[in-house]
């Protein structure tokens, strides 16, 4: 809980914690950077103490040295006080405004300039970006200190402190005329009083507008910064519920896909290894595995068009209807046609999914697939490398209902490999825009050719890696890998 006296935003839940959290973060950062103003202001003032004890400035050097022990004084406490707490405490930025003020005045009041002014002005701007309750006293206690400022200005410039008159009060009488200066000269030291109240208010009254000024715009630039600050919470707070629930849908996707491996592990006459990588927080890509009865396992390698929510509930979709239509004894083919017109009727974003599914029968080793637009597979024979299996693809699920798809029958033994891919792994691209390319991921796989599937795949998102470096993931990355290693024996 934040104790700390800062504007509150009317917003609500988790908006209003945010919003107090960031203004309470930069309530420090201000407080850190008012006291490297002081620490320079400090800087200037004994620099300026050296130049005047050196006779360039015109002003008494003892009057002078006070207030620089007094301006010191007024520094190291509010520097020690924010060093301390880090800038964060409760009271501090009112403290190291009001010192800076009082600090302003005396310069003010010494060198008559609107160096003090300046100062002051951003300062303003942050106080009330953080505590509207303390705008009216800070502005109050800031016409004050500059009222006295001008005063004392008056009264020191006019040279009724018993400072050097003529050096000082020549040039800033002048200009108000010779009579006036030597009215002033030639008068007693309490004729000269009716003169201070005049020039005072010479003084005093362009610096009070010059103040109302310069606060109107500070309000008005504040509360621009708080409005915008509100915006950047309430963008926040949404970012963080949109995040957590991408979250939630990454780890719903992540548990539709097998994950469990080995995923058979009483079953020796194959060995499946599949990887998804999305390249957002949910993704299109997906990859399945599963018995259609004792003796056929069907495997299915997809990839839905486009990214993020849209292609992950689409591939949810697509998913359950290819499993659910995957029966013994009905023709992949069919299988695919009746998959895309499902597809197709609630298709209004108009996306599609390129698909593999593979059917193999432990028994006799034969494998029959079907590919809706989807990559060539490979296939590694025993003992030798791995190959693209070349066939044309046929379109694309959810493309166009009545769409008619033909199967493929490849014969295994014992030993061979199957390896099926998205497009995420050919087209990695690297910081130089070059893509990983066909040839890459053909040159690994034969490399690695007697690695299992579970040895293979790592091996060669690796490879990937290696080659896009630090360049960031465009595309999913999905690979399967399936090994038929021993025939079904019918009992």
């Amino acid at each position: 809980m934040i104790n700390h006296t800062t504007f509150t935003p009317k917003v609500s839940g988790d908006q209003d914690a945010s919003v107090k959290e960031l203004f309470h973060q930069n309530e420090i950062e201000a407080n850190k950077l008012v006291s490297l103003t002081m620490l320079l202001l400090s800087a200037g003032f004994i620099i300026a103490w050296v130049l005047n004890m050196a006779g360039v400035f015109l002003l008494d050097r003892l009057f002078f040295t006070v207030f620089i022990l007094i301006a010191l004084v007024f520094f190291g406490i509010a520097v020690f006080e924010n060093r301390k707490h880090q800038g964060d405490h409760p009271k501090i930025k009112y403290y190291l405004m009001s010192t800076l003020i009082v600090v302003c005045a005396m310069v003010d009041a010494l060198l008559s300039y609107n160096i003090a002014l300046f100062i002051v002005f951003p300062l303003l701007i942050s106080l009330r970006y953080y505590s509207e309750k303390y705008t009216a006293r800070i502005a109050v206690f800031s016409a004050a200190a500059f009222t006295l400022s001008a005063a004392v200005g008056s009264w020191f410039q006019l040279g009724l402190l018993d400072l050097n008159f003529v050096d000082v009060a020549q040039d800033t009488l002048v200009p108000y005329g010779e009579d006036l200066y030597h009215a002033i000269e030639t008068a007693g030291g309490f004729e000269r009083s009716k003169y201070f109240f005049f020039y005072m208010s010479q003084a005093l009254v362009p610096k009070l507008l010059q103040y109302a000024v310069f606060s109107v715009i500070a309000y008005l630039i504040a509360k621009c910064g708080k409005e915008m600050v509100i915006r950047q919470a309430e963008i926040s707070a949404e970012a963080s519920r949109i995040e957590s629930e991408l979250s939630v849908a990454r780890d719903i996707q992540a548990n539709m896909l097998p994950v469990i491996f080995p995923a058979f592990p009483d079953r020796e006459e194959f060995d499946v290894f599949a990887s998804m990588a999305p390249a957002k927080e949910v993704g299109g890509d997906f990859y399945d595995f599963f018995m259609v009865d004792e003796r056929h396992l069907a495997v299915v390698v997809a990839d839905v068009s486009g990214k993020g929510v849209p292609a992950a509930l689409f591939m949810a979709i697509a998913k359950a209807m290819i499993k659910d239509h995957t029966e013994l004894g009905t023709p992949l083919q069919q299988t695919f046609t009746k998959v895309n017109n499902l597809l197709c009727e609630s298709n209004s974003e108009g996306l599609f999914v390129t698909a593999f599914e593979g059917v193999l029968d432990l028994v006799t080793g034969e494998f029959v697939f079907v590919n809706a637009g989807h990559e060539i597979p490979y296939i590694c024979r025993n003992g030798e490398k791995y190959e693209l299996y070349k066939l044309r693809p046929g379109f694309v699920l959810a493309g166009m209902e009545d769409m008619q798809y033909r199967t493929v029958t490849v014969n295994f033994e014992p030993g061979d490999k199957l390896f099926q891919y998205t497009d995420g792994v050919t087209e990695a691209t690297n910081a130089e825009k070059e893509l990983y390319g066909q040839e890459r991921l053909t040159a690994v796989l034969e490399k690695n050719a007697s690695k299992s599937p579970t040895e293979l795949l790592p091996l060669v998102r690796a490879d990937i890696d290696a080659f896009v470096g630090e360049a960031p993931q465009f595309d999913d990355i999905t690979m399967m890998c399936l090994e038929y290693k021993k025939k079904m024996e019918i009992v």
